[in-house]
């Protein structure tokens, strides 16, 4: 009796293995999704160019002395905001004094020779050689006074427009010479956004067009013009730098600001537009869609996206084709190969 029930227990067991197991392989096998789809069509839409850009001064200016000495007052910080004629530095001007009053004695003396001289030249009694010769003197006298009073204005410095310090390059006690910049100041009452625009688009854009240029730094968008595209193309990237003048009265624009910018062109160009919410962006900040595939499976597929559309739609420059189905729903837990139904 022993011997013949080890097989038939065996055979039990087996068989309510196998049943468990058909049971289990039942219940993991996943029920499709269901899922809304978009038809991907070209529509004509106006053409609107988006580019990244960073602030720029209106113009920035090394100021430096124009007369050499020692720096004896430094009256601006490094960051601090300046208005036109402030003064920045000055020199020791002890030397450029004295020479100034060594200057003014032999003007007095010279003015008083010519008068005393010019008398006699006027009664006959002076040989024209020697009047002219105290005329040149008394113009010699005169011009040699002025170069050290300028010496003397020149050994302090000002600012000769508003703006801000962006750099300070001398310190107190620090010898000066003409030509070496001293201050850096950087113009801000008006402001530009720079952007760099590739040679397929450079030939849409026109002077004068409006853009809106958003600074991230802020959370604000500014409206501007195109003043400035540059006709030469850089030699490396092969793009054309394009200018944006904007207003900066209150200052909150600083240059090196990053921006991003929308120019409308005002002319139409079939697109892709997909509802914004069929369009994932994964930890790696790439973007995706999952499209309807055959046997009714969802495929993930890579694209490259543009600007949003006023109707919460997505323009897509790449990675999908007319007529493919986008997934629009469902997407959050979705995997690459999952059942859908439709």
């Amino acid at each position: 009796m022993s011997g013949m029930f080890k097989p038939v227990s065996l055979f039990i067991i087996t068989v309510m293995l196998a049943g468990c197991g058909s049971r289990e392989i039942k219940k993991a096998a996943p029920q499709p999704v269901k899922v809304q789809v978009f038809t991907v069509s070209m529509n004509e839409m106006p053409q609107e160019l988006s580019y990244s850009g960073t602030i720029e001064p209106d113009n920035t200016a090394d100021i430096g002395f124009a007369v050499p000495g020692i720096v004896s007052h430094i009256a601006v910080e490094e960051g601090q905001a300046v208005r036109q004629g402030q003064l920045l530095a000055s020199l020791d001007a002890t030397e450029y004094s004295h020479a100034l009053a060594i200057a003014a004695a032999s003007l007095d003396q010279a003015e008083d020779m010519y008068k005393r001289l010019h008398g006699l030249y006027l009664k006959g009694s002076l040989p024209e050689k020697d009047y002219i010769d105290i005329r040149t003197k008394l113009a010699q006298a005169r011009a040699n006074k002025e170069i050290n009073a300028k010496r003397i204005a020149d050994s302090r410095l000002y600012a000769p427009v508003s703006g801000i310090v962006s750099a300070r390059k001398t310190e107190r006690g620090s010898a000066a010479a003409p030509g070496i910049p001293a201050f850096t100041i950087v113009k801000t009452d008006m402001v530009y956004a720079r952007a760099a625009v590739p040679e397929s688009e450079v030939g849409a854009l026109r002077h004068g067009s409006t853009a809106a240029v958003y600074i991230p730094a802020l959370g604000d968008t500014l409206q501007g013009k195109i003043t400035i595209i540059n006709p030469q193309a850089d030699i490396t990237s092969r793009t054309y730098s394009i200018k944006i003048k904007l207003g900066n009265t209150n200052g909150v624009l600083l240059p090196g600001m990053l921006t991003d910018i929308k120019i409308n062109t005002g002319r139409s160009s079939n697109r892709i537009a997909i509802p914004a919410t069929a369009v994932v962006r994964d930890a790696d900040d790439l973007t995706y869609v999952f499209v309807a595939g055959k046997q009714n499976r969802a495929i993930r597929k890579r694209v490259t996206t543009g600007a949003l559309t006023g109707k919460n739609e997505v323009i897509v420059t790449g990675g999908l084709s007319t007529g493919e189905q986008v997934i629009t729903s469902g997407i959050a837990t979705m995997k690459d190969g999952a059942a859908i139904s439709l």
